[in-house]
Parts: C-alpha cells; sequence; structure tokens
C-alpha cells in the first residue's frame, strides 16, 4: 500500500480585505499612531491595489489623494460638489468616516450598499486608519475600499 502525501492547501484565515489591511496596521501600530512610511513599507500584497492615503494637511473640501491603488482608481471619478452622482462614488462613501478617524484617532469601519448610476447595487465596506508624522496630530488617512455587486 502507497500512502500519498498531499499538500494543504494555502488557508487565508481572514477573507475580508478591511480586516487584512486592518491588522497589519495594529501590527505596527503597538497603540500609537504609525508614520506614512510605516504603512506604505506594510506587505499588503495584492490588498494594496484597494488601498489609498489622503494627507489631511492638504485636504479642504475634496480629499488629497497621496496614493491611490489601481483598482480604486477605477472608482474614482470626481463629480462637482452639487452633483448628485458625487455620493453614489465608492471612494466618497468611504471619505464619509474620515473626520471621525481624525478626531477618535482610532479605526473607522464603514459599510454600505450604493446603488450607482446604471441601476446596480454595490455592497461597499471600507477601513479608515489615522496615521501622523509626528506622533501626536493624525496628518494622514490610510485606507482599503472594496465593493462587490449584489
Amino acid at each position: 500500500m502507497k500512502l500519498e502525501v498531499k499538500e494543504a492547501p494555502v488557508r487565508v484565515t481572514e477573507r475580508r480585505l478591511t480586516e487584512r489591511v486592518r491588522n497589519q496596521y495594529l501590527r505596527i501600530a503597538r497603540d500609537r499612531l504609525p508614520s506614512l512610511r510605516e504603512v506604505e513599507s506594510l506587505n499588503l500584497g495584492p490588498d494594496r491595489d484597494f488601498c489609498f492615503a489622503v494627507d489631511m494637511r492638504l485636504s479642504d473640501i475634496l480629499p488629497y489623494f497621496v496614493f491611490m491603488g489601481e483598482e480604486l482608481a477605477r472608482y474614482s471619478s470626481l463629480y462637482p460638489m452639487n452633483d448628485a452622482r458625487r455620493e453614489k462614488t465608492l471612494l466618497d462613501a468611504a471619505m464619509v468616516k474620515m473626520d471621525e478617524a481624525t478626531l477618535t484617532r482610532a479605526p473607522v469601519e464603514f459599510s454600505e450598499v450604493k446603488r450607482l448610476d446604471d441601476g446596480r447595487r454595490i455592497a461597499f465596506r471600507s477601513i479608515l486608519l489615522p496615521i501622523s508624522e509626528n506622533g501626536i496630530d493624525v496628518s494622514h488617512i490610510f485606507g482599503a475600499a472594496r465593493g462587490k455587486g449584489l
């Protein structure tokens, strides 16, 4: 009788992008706000394509993106402030909680079902993570966002 040894499949312990990114962030944060350089050095693999960073010091009415992953660039259409389509873009939905992450100095998760202009419905989830260049003030928000058609 010949015994066959099979390799165990690689097991992903967390299926949600937001949780994987949050776990990486918490690993380097250690009860403090990490710097943008520290967050940028995280090995996020393919998750990086769904991540973004906003410079809060340069953001006024619109978020000032310093980084936007390839997959998120598809959702980055900008509309004028009073245009109803603006509220339907996935990145704008992620930005809704940006001030909360800044004020609480803690990760903020957000999920919602959005209806796009073409009638499609998207289940949307994001996480916003505060970053500090001086160790005190929130200077940036690092985030991850992903939508899935319903």
